[in-house]
């Protein structure tokens, strides 16, 4: 059998009363207060009539405990002390807002307590349905003291996530960006490198192999067979130290087709100047501009 709470007020004694002595010749254990007793937790029926329940009661409107009828505070407490809670109708009567998703049993019309009986059966036994969770304000509390924490640490994290970023403490993977993008350079020139022509015959027939070319290939393969046949691989001939110095990247960069050319190119090149200028071209040569000066004066 079950343990219940009844609370109620002084203008409905003598429907609790009977609800009570209903109760007891049932077998289940009726007790006056709401709180949890060894280990068990009560079953709260409220009787509920116009002294209980105010309009602010209906609307849900938070106010002090010490403001709200002793029916209000034992369905509160029972609430938060995951409890079932049982509303009886004594007197036409709107549910608290906090218990309005509940079923009440009404016996503003006519005692029967069959269905209570029935109701608490339900609730007590081992298949039982765990209480719901209610809005009350110590639960309001509760959620507005984790809403303020959880914006202090996000904004927290945000402001140390600025500070290092700003200093550089914490920067983009570029390497590994570098890498996909690399991948993808890589994929693309591989179709273009296989579509480009390289005997007179795959020339005369390239218009047709740009057509089955991928959609996203072609204006490149378009623009590089066009660059190549205007001999614009003479663009990457080192013209200084530093060029020299990266000229194996730039040579793997380029073209299969026109790679071997360019390497013949500047092997050439440098087998004519062994010594390449550092000057940009078209610069003065500093050593020229001294020598001019002194004979000047």
């Amino acid at each position: 059998m079950a343990v219940v709470n009844i609370v109620t007020m002084p203008e409905v004694v003598a429907l609790t009363d009977r609800i009570r002595a209903d109760l007891r010749a049932a077998g289940h254990e009726v007790r006056e207060l709401s709180a949890p007793v060894e280990g068990a937790r009560p079953i709260l029926i409220a009787v509920l009539s116009p002294g209980a329940v105010t309009p602010e009661d209906v609307r849900g409107k938070p106010r002090p405990t010490a403001e709200m009828s002793p029916v209000i505070q034992a369905i509160m407490t029972a609430l938060d002390n995951r409890q079932h809670v049982i509303p009886v109708v004594a007197e036409a009567v709107d549910l608290p807002r906090v218990i309005d998703h509940l079923q009440p049993h009404d016996f503003s019309q006519g005692y029967d307590a069959g269905p209570l009986l029935n109701r608490l059966r339900d609730l007590s036994g081992p298949d039982a349905p765990p209480p719901l969770t209610a809005l009350t304000p110590r639960v309001r509390a509760a959620n507005r003291r984790a809403g303020i924490i959880a914006a202090a640490l996000v904004s927290v994290i945000f402001v140390i996530a600025v500070i290092a970023v700003g200093s550089g403490t914490v920067r983009a993977p570029e390497n590994e960006f570098a890498s996909v993008e690399t991948q993808i350079i890589l994929t693309r020139n591989f179709y273009i490198d296989d579509a480009l022509p390289r005997t007179t015959e795959q020339a005369a027939s390239f218009p047709t192999t740009v057509l089955d070319a991928r959609p996203s290939v072609m204006p490149f393969l378009i623009a590089t067979a066009s660059a190549i046949a205007g001999g614009v691989e003479g663009m990457f001939v080192p013209r200084s130290t530093l060029e020299a110095t990266h000229f194996p990247l730039t040579l793997v960069s380029v073209s299969t087709v026109v790679r071997d050319r360019l390497a013949a190119t500047v092997t050439a090149q440098a087998a004519i100047a062994p010594a390449v200028s550092t000057s940009t071209p078209g610069a003065p040569d500093p050593e020229a501009t001294s020598d001019a000066e002194a004979t000047a004066e």
